[in-house]
């Protein structure tokens, strides 16, 4: 008896065995893998997407635990054939997608494919912040206001923190408004909830102040400015122009009340050598006397930028020592002063540098010739014009042979931006209202024809 029962507990032993092992074989060939874990991460390479990871689990009994994994927006099961399925490396399948509601399959090596109902992958994210200027440049105790724009996938906050990197050179309020508080170099953050930055350049710099008038200010000296620093106050000087509009009467203003108020030098009067554009009674064409280009004349490297042949006796730039051809009381022929603007140098140089090209031409010597009071419409000076609101800040304002420029009044002057050698260099005059009207100014250039629309500008700094 006993030897029958260890028969039958054998016989049952080998049958459950053989038994397993069909199960095994059938399992195989019939059950799929299965979804362990699905991660969803941000991707470094597309901010307006995100990456799924899916982890893959295979049952111990799988003779081949290789994966394919398959994640899409179709509501249909795919096929075992489908050109879509991704092999899992180390039981692991990543997929870059934007938002929406993924179907995950997964299959094993004999096509029997698994999947969960879906996954809502929802992206709330600031992609980006940007600020409506990469740079600013204060001098000291300016403020300068900076706005930004939240480019933003989903439902994200709009709010958004304000820093400095350091607080020693600017500072920054919760609105965005930047203070200069002494000279050098800064960076000014703007961080959104979901930690994206936009940033914006803050340099603090000695070469500029406050707009004031000032006829005490040092004149730019000789070999004054290295490359960099000349480089600096170009881009100030641009920055200005563009903040106001380039091409536009506010683009013009914004160049000239740089050059008369906000540059912290003054730059000498030079009776000019000619222009590019020779006529008599001017024999010699030097463009130096005049510098008909974007920027300031301050350091040698802009001697690259001059036409050829147009160096008379030079090269040199402003506050250096350059032959004048022209008599007047205050200069002799064939003398050397340190070179800079005269009048009309100043204003075609105000004009090119806010965005406005009339040629290199003279301030209206005689009617045989196109010169600035060729330009808009000339009007004769009469207290009946300076109060019909015809006239606007950054129209011309002279006499035939001198040319300035209107650059600002208030209640009970005009200021006029200008070059002359009684001034001895570029200045801001001031005129009273009740004395234009007899003064040495007779007529008004009315510039709305000429420039490329207003821009931004105020009639006082």
């Amino acid at each position: 008896m006993k030897k029958i029962i260890n028969k039958i507990i054998i016989i049952s032993m080998l049958a459950i065995f053989i038994l397993l092992i069909v199960f095994i074989v059938i399992a195989n060939f019939s059950v799929a893998p299965y979804i362990k874990n699905i991660e969803i991460t941000d991707s470094k390479n597309f901010e307006n997407r995100v990456i799924i990871n899916v982890e893959v689990g295979n049952y111990f009994y799988k003779f081949d635990k290789s994966t394919w994994c398959l994640i899409t927006l179709d509501e249909e099961k795919p096929s075992k054939d489908d050109d879509r399925w991704k092999k899992a490396v180390n039981n692991y399948c990543s997929e870059i997608v934007e938002s929406g509601d993924y179907h995950i399959y997964v299959k094993d090596k004999w096509g029997n494919v698994n999947s969960i109902d879906s996954q809502k992958v929802e992206i709330n994210k600031v992609l980006e912040v940007k600020t409506n200027k990469d740079n600013v440049y204060l001098y000291k105790g300016m403020t300068e206001e900076v706005t930004y724009e939240l480019v933003k996938l989903g439902e994200t906050s709009d709010n958004v923190t304000w820093s400095s990197t350091n607080e020693d050179v600017a500072v920054v309020d919760e609105k965005g408004k930047i203070t200069g508080v002494d000279y050098g170099t800064a960076i000014i953050e703007v961080t959104s909830e979901t930690g994206t930055k936009g940033q914006v350049n803050v340099v603090v710099s000695n070469f500029i102040t406050k707009p004031m008038i000032n006829f005490n200010k040092s004149y730019v000296s000789c070999g004054q400015f290295n490359e960099n620093e000349a480089l600096l106050i170009d881009k100030i000087l641009f920055d200005r122009v563009d903040s106001a509009g380039y091409g536009t009467r506010g683009g013009v203003i914004a160049a000239a009340r740089f050059l008369t108020l906000e540059f912290a030098y003054r730059i000498h009067y030079f009776a000019e050598n000619g222009r590019l554009n020779n006529y008599a009674p001017y024999m010699h064409v030097d463009g130096e006397g005049r510098f008909y280009h974007r920027g300031l004349y301050l350091n040698p490297s802009k001697f690259e930028e001059l036409e050829k042949g147009a160096s008379l006796s030079g090269p040199a730039t402003w506050g250096c020592n350059l032959t004048t051809y022209t008599n007047l009381p205050e200069y002799i022929y064939g003398h050397k002063y340190p070179n800079g603007l005269d009048c009309s140098g100043f204003v075609t140089w105000a004009l090119l540098n806010g965005g406005v090209d009339v040629g290199d031409m003279g301030a209206g010597v005689n009617a045989s010739q196109f010169d600035l009071d060729d330009l808009g419409t000339k009007v004769q000076i009469t207290n009946e014009l300076m109060n019909s609101g015809k006239v606007k800040v950054g129209d011309l304002i002279g006499n035939n042979g001198h040319m300035a420029i209107l650059a600002g009044w208030d209640e009970n002057n005009y200021y006029i931006a200008e070059s002359l050698n009684t001034t001895k260099g570029v200045v801001m005059t001031t005129v009273a209202k009740n004395k234009l009207v007899g003064s040495i100014y007779k007529h008004i250039i009315l510039m709305d024809s000429v420039y490329k629309g207003d821009g931004k500008y105020t009639n006082m700094w």
